[in-house]
């Protein structure tokens, strides 16, 4: 799903989403995410810049569908129990 968005960021130092959103890059992942939670791109971009809300969506992960963990969207907490 993510091969195209992943593949221009590959070889770059930080490929992380709050290193784009602190410099103000809305990415791929940040537009998915603002479409499937019905939020504006900027509110997104913003909160991610923040640190309140995460997209779990890691580039050597290219089969993850983005999603967002946060105040603003509607999954609030993300448990990992191993």
């Amino acid at each position: 799903m993510r091969s195209a968005w992943i593949e221009k960021r590959k070889g770059q130092a930080n490929v992380s989403q709050m290193h784009y959103a602190r410099q103000g890059v809305v990415t791929e992942e940040m537009a998915h995410v603002a479409k499937r939670e019905n939020l504006p791109e900027s509110l997104v971009m913003e909160e991610v810049a923040r640190g309140r809300l995460i997209i779990p969506a890691n580039i050597n992960h290219p089969n993850l569908e983005p999603m967002a963990i946060g105040i603003a969207s509607k999954c609030k907490v993300n448990a990992n129990i191993g």
